[in-house]
């Protein structure tokens, strides 16, 4: 396996860790749980994380390769089967922050946004949030970026540039 792969894994292990620390402290708040799927997009992924799903799906979901794009259901995931994902372990980082309150930078670049999930924090206002209680979005898409930009410096055949995205469903379509 690459080295941006393993780099790629553990970043995201270290998202989950922070999520999961997030999910404790904000335990009374949230209400995900199966079923809750409304934040279930079909997202574009960066080439190194969606070579990364690939292969786990491969190896961990084999039978969901066999699948196909269901019809009518425009912008929601592919992997999304009966309020369920089917990739669960193998999901993008963006589909492992949904729910926790998020911050990032805006596109003008010149003041910090924060945004949650309304139906997680329904008696909370913004002075609940701060600095421990936070996902920092930006930090880690940053890192995520460098991730991908090394993956594609070492595989030039791929023939992406480094602000390039990949449909994550692109799995599906044969």
């Amino acid at each position: 396996m690459s080295e941006q792969l393993n780099s790629y894994y553990t970043l995201r292990d270290e998202i989950d860790s922070y999520v999961n620390y997030l999910s404790d402290e904000h335990s009374n708040h949230m209400v995900c749980k199966k079923g809750c799927d409304l934040c279930c997009l079909d997202f574009d992924v960066f080439p190194v994380e969606f070579e990364a799903i690939k292969k786990q799906i491969e190896k961990e979901y084999p039978e969901v390769l066999n699948q196909k794009i269901q019809e009518g259901n425009k912008g929601t995931c592919a992997y999304l089967k009966n309020h369920v994902c089917t990739i669960y372990n193998a999901r993008p980082i963006i589909c492992r922050t949904h729910g926790f309150p998020l911050v990032n930078m805006n596109e003008a670049g010149d003041q910090w946004e924060l945004s949650f999930c309304h139906l997680n924090f329904t008696d909370v206002d913004d002075e609940y949030f701060d600095d421990e209680n936070i996902f920092e979005q930006d930090t880690y898409n940053s890192k995520l970026y460098l991730i991908n930009k090394e993956y594609l410096e070492e595989n030039p055949q791929l023939n992406y540039s480094e602000k390039d995205l990949v449909p994550l469903k692109s799995l599906l379509e044969k």
